[in-house]
């Protein structure tokens, strides 16, 4: 493939990566979407921004066994039409009935999750070695700026009106026009070519996707309780938080614009650095309890979240074969939603065991879990992450 070529399919991941989360501009609506339904419970309304996440699991986990029947570009293509309808019900109809906004949510949730496990299943397609390493961490990157950008947007249409924030997936068009005319065209893979036999997924990938689920089951921690830490805590209000999420977006995208650099020096230890810059910083929230502290973690977090995702994609293309290399990224990233879908259920009941209504601890509790992740993951990771065993034809 030559430079052409490579920096055309480049311009199509990018292109579906920018509209990946396009279901955080629902995030902004909820209040006014609660004054247009005043006698529907807080727990409903709140089911149009978590309907996403929820479907987007499922699809993600589906991915995979998809790309053995249809081209991945042609799945992608799918996934974005439909985010797109999700956004032209909402705007036309939303008024109407909650249920259509579950419905829209639905369609949104489906582009969510193919999206997010075929843009990273793409990168080893068209790219080895180093390119690969950089391509990964600009696929998350451009994923969070595209979070960046359509939440703003988003929020100053819904000044006039809250369904205009739906205009914003008016977006998927231009992109989709892209991923068509740059993204090639690469038939499904049903058996590997070197022994004509369907491939396995191997310990090594299992290993990274459970690593995966761990630190993602910790790490939304963070997303999930910032904000209300900041105010029980009197460190600020609704704007302290949102400079809080702002280090944490802007951390992560500068650490997958960087990502390549440091994966070329560290490796498979990578993953393993944003683990433990996380863990301290979730571990500073609950010894200092200051707002630097929250800033540090939210830093942390973000970083963290650049190192972790591309890290884990790489290691499952290195070493699952080439035949299956999209079931096993579909359910790395699968686990990931699974991961962020079950934190609160999971340490939400530890921490308030332990003191209730204190949500430092719940920090502490997640950070306590991320070192234990650290050590065992650096532990395991020489048994599992043997170069020899990785694809013949893949570069890690």
């Amino acid at each position: 493939m030559n430079i052409k070529e490579k920096r055309a399919n480049k311009i199509g991941i990018i292109a579906g990566s920018i509209m990946l989360m396009s279901s955080l501009t629902i995030s902004a609506l909820l209040g006014d979407i609660a004054a247009v339904y005043p006698n529907v419970s807080r727990d409903k309304i709140q089911l149009i921004l978590t309907i996403p996440n929820l479907i987007a699991m499922f699809c993600a986990f589906a991915a995979g066994p998809l790309t053995a029947r249809f081209a991945k570009k042609n799945l992608l293509l799918c996934g974005m039409g439909l985010g797109l309808v999700g956004g032209f019900i909402a705007y036309f109809f939303g008024s109407m009935s909650l249920n259509i906004l579950y419905l829209s949510s639905a369609f949104i949730g489906i582009n969510q999750g193919l999206n997010g496990s075929l843009t990273k299943v793409l990168v080893p397609d068209f790219l080895e070695g180093q390119e690969r390493a950089d391509m990964m961490g600009y696929q998350a990157a451009s994923s969070t700026a595209g979070s960046v950008f359509l939440t703003l947007v988003a929020g100053v249409l819904a000044g006039i009106f809250w369904k205009n924030s739906y205009i914003v997936f008016l977006m998927f068009i231009p992109a989709m026009i892209i991923v068509k005319r740059d993204l090639k065209y690469v038939p499904p893979t049903k058996k590997s070519e070197a022994t004509g036999e369907k491939g396995k997924l191997n310990g090594a990938v299992f290993f990274t996707a459970a690593t995966l689920f761990l630190a993602f089951l910790m790490l939304f921690t963070y997303q999930a309780n910032v904000s209300m830490y900041i105010k029980s805590a009197g460190l600020g209000n609704v704007t302290t938080a949102g400079y809080a999420n702002t280090i944490f977006v802007f951390a992560g995208m500068v650490a997958g614009f960087v990502f390549g650099k440091f994966r070329a020096k560290l490796d498979f230890k990578t993953m393993q650095v944003g683990i433990a810059i996380c863990a301290l910083g979730f571990l500073g929230i609950k010894v200092f309890g200051t707002l630097l502290a929250v800033f540090c973690a939210s830093l942390g977090a973000g970083i963290a979240q650049g190192f972790i995702i591309p890290s884990a994609m790489i290691a499952v293309s290195a070493y699952a074969p080439e035949s299956v290399r999209a079931t096993g990224i579909s359910i790395t990233y699968g686990l990931l939603n699974f991961g962020m879908f079950l934190s609160p259920m999971v340490l939400n009941p530890i921490a308030n065991t332990l003191v209730a209504g204190d949500l430092s601890s719940k920090f502490m509790i997640a950070g306590i879990g991320l070192l234990v992740l650290l050590v065992v993951h650096t532990a395991l990771s020489p048994v599992f992450y043997k170069k020899q065993e990785q694809n013949k034809t893949q570069s890690a």
